[in-house]
């Protein structure tokens, strides 16, 4: 009766869905502190990137099990890479792990190759999932030939720390939009303020009072231009880390899941103050009065 007052109480497809994966969490109490969690995150992303891979990958150049960039499937034969997956467990399943039911799926980014297996629903276990990264099947490749098992461990803990509530997920952070640019618009509720504060103390060492020092993506975005067309990506970048790259998690230790959730919307609300964090040297123009991803955070 729960789930159909829950269901019934929904009014969009998106709410629908994080109600269901809500309701689809299994194993809470799972114990995974033995688990590089972050690290795990950032093999998610892209894996051939982080600084914990052995070896050289480039999809469809060079590295894995045949040489030249492409990773085997589930019977040992080739897996294409036609459709620019590239590998990656994000491109399969989104940044926000719900494959076809969230932000890649059709409606929103509609990205040829994200799976219809929604991670937050799928009740595997550890075990379960690592043995589906390593041998591959069910529309991924084998990541055992190129991964170790403790790195293949983490990101299935990974996986299930989100779908169990121990992490944070998107969709407290940002809603899914058919409407709005980039498919999402940022959630009420953040405190600015406090933003403001976390950036100065977190994020400003690296990127400047203004977030200006470093440019991202070939130079189209500054900080808080990222941030304000972004987000959808840029708050997994802030729990975990960027692979390749010296910036590991930024989230304060200590916090709960929820609490972490709720920092990195603040952050996000803060970014959006065209001023304060302007878009000075990308060569992308920033965000347009009245742009529905910030919503009322844009300043």
């Amino acid at each position: 009766m729960k789930k159909l007052h829950a269901l019934l109480a929904c009014s969009l497809l998106a709410a629908c869905a994080d109600a269901d994966d809500e309701m689809a969490n299994t194993d809470p109490s799972t114990e995974l502190s033995e688990y590089d969690l972050a690290r795990g995150g950032r093999l998610f992303d892209k894996w051939y990137a982080d600084s914990s891979f052995e070896g050289m990958f480039t999809p469809g150049s060079e590295g894995g099990p045949f040489g030249d960039g492409t990773l085997a499937d589930v019977n040992g034969a080739a897996f294409p890479n036609d459709e620019g997956h590239d590998y990656r467990l994000k491109n399969f399943f989104g940044w926000d792990l719900r494959g076809t039911e969230g932000i890649y799926g059709p409606g929103y980014a509609d990205k040829s190759y994200a799976l219809s297996t929604n991670l937050l629903a799928l009740p595997r276990s550890h075990a379960e999932l690592v043995t589906w990264f390593e041998g591959g099947g069910d529309g991924l490749p084998a990541y055992g030939d190129v991964l170790r098992a403790d790195q293949i461990d983490d990101m299935a803990a990974f996986v299930l720390a989100m779908r169990t509530g121990q992490l944070p997920r998107a969709s407290e952070i940002w809603a899914l939009s058919a409407t709005a640019p980039s498919s999402y618009t940022l959630l009420p509720g953040g405190d600015v303020q406090a933003g403001h504060a976390a950036y100065a103390s977190t994020c400003a060492q690296c990127h400047g009072v203004d977030g200006t020092v470093y440019l991202f993506d070939d130079g189209e975005y500054t900080l808080g231009s990222f941030a304000r067309q972004k987000a959808y990506e840029g708050w997994f970048k802030l729990l975990v880390g960027h692979p390749g790259s010296l910036m590991g998690p930024q989230v304060p230790d200590g916090l709960t899941a929820a609490e972490q959730a709720a920092w990195i919307l603040d952050v996000f609300a803060a970014l959006c103050d065209r001023e304060v964090y302007p878009a000075t040297g990308a060569s992308k123009a920033d965000v347009e009065d009245g742009d529905p991803r910030c919503g009322k955070y844009l300043r």
